[in-house]
């Protein structure tokens, strides 16, 4: 339990006469990628839409998001951390490293995911601002250049693989927070496979190496406990920490996605959906970022519509899950909040 979700259960409580700020927002900074991994669960909604907008925009953003507190008062929690998770590859954004920076600046606890390309760009960045970063996530899913790319499928000339290998290794060396991702399928679900990916972050100094299911067709690919007894193995062999995230796994408790009320999803069309999976889906969309002010929309009857709409049995395993459990639990036992607040 932590104060984020004690906090919504506080507003449900208090709805008439409060808001409640989200802790946590996802900013896509562009639509367009220059890779083409085959289990990507946006390309649908890039395809449609690939868009991005000046960097100066997403600099406004952040300035409003930080004032979000004084703006509305009569609020409970605070909106502290920003994730730029991709939509497409945040690093091919024009001034990404301004709106990173800008990011550290206004206080955010900041986090990327990216599939490390044009990560070169934050290396000015002053070293101690650099440190700020809560994590750079890079996807890797392979630690040979050949899986990597029957994988990953790179849409430029040559393969990104050297490219990333030598931009996390650089900031790695200037002390950043670098993770590497993958996202377990049959293709590197193998022993070779798996070891090449400790082998490969072990040389470049990553700090942990995560692991998580791909979801393919709404169902998420299973981890099984020989290849968690593999994970375990190669960890201890190469000194290397690891990770591997079951919550998509988790079965539901709940029939409303709590989450929508703690994390919006600010895309590069301009648009805030309130479903990190639903991006592009009209049904999930609460209004737009980019034009009048975003927090006069936040908790208005379009998005308590949304919310009671929506029917949770009919979604695909999401990140916000483990959480949306908790919020659940709490809902069904708000005594257990209390000691929270005195």
């Amino acid at each position: 339990m932590n104060y984020n979700e004690a906090e919504l259960v506080h507003w449900m409580q208090n709805k008439e006469t409060m808001s409640l700020l989200p802790a946590q927002v996802d900013i896509d900074l562009t639509n367009v990628c220059n890779q083409d991994c085959y289990y990507c669960n946006s390309a649908e909604f890039r395809a449609a839409e690939p868009v991005q907008k000046k960097y100066h925009e997403y600099i406004e953003l952040l300035d409003k998001l930080a004032t979000w507190r004084a703006h509305t008062p009569k609020s409970y929690g605070t909106t502290h951390t920003i994730t730029y998770p991709g939509g497409g590859e945040p690093t091919i954004l024009t001034g990404f490293e301004k709106v990173i920076e800008h990011s550290v600046d206004q206080g955010f606890l900041v986090a990327i995911t990216t599939n490390g390309s044009y990560l070169n760009k934050l290396f000015d960045m002053p070293i101690a601002k650099l440190k700020k970063l809560a994590w750079i996530g890079i996807d890797i899913d392979a630690g040979t250049e050949d899986l990597y790319e029957k994988i990953r499928r790179s849409k430029v000339k040559e393969s990104l693989f050297e490219r990333m290998k030598t931009n996390s290794s650089e900031l790695i060396k200037r002390g950043a927070n670098v993770d590497f991702k993958v996202l377990l399928c049959p293709d590197n679900d193998t022993p070779e496979a798996l070891e090449d990916i400790f082998a490969f972050v072990k040389q470049a100094g990553g700090r942990k190496v995560f692991f998580r299911p791909m979801i393919l067709n709404n169902e998420a690919y299973q981890i099984t406990y020989q290849t968690q007894s593999i994970l375990e193995q190669l960890s201890h062999k190469y000194g290397q920490p690891f990770w591997v995230n079951h919550n998509k796994s988790i079965p539901r408790n709940y029939k409303r996605c709590h989450q929508m009320y703690h994390f919006p999803v600010f895309c590069a069309n301009g648009k805030i959906y309130v479903c990190c999976e639903g991006k592009g889906d009209p049904q999930f969309e609460l209004g737009r970022w980019d034009q009048g002010d975003f927090r006069d929309i936040w908790m208005s009857e379009r998005h308590h519509e949304i919310y009671n709409k929506t029917n949770t049995g009919l979604c695909q395993p999401c990140r916000p899950n483990k959480t949306n459990i908790e919020i659940e639990n709490i809902i069904n036992t708000p005594d257990k909040i209390e000691g929270l607040y005195k």
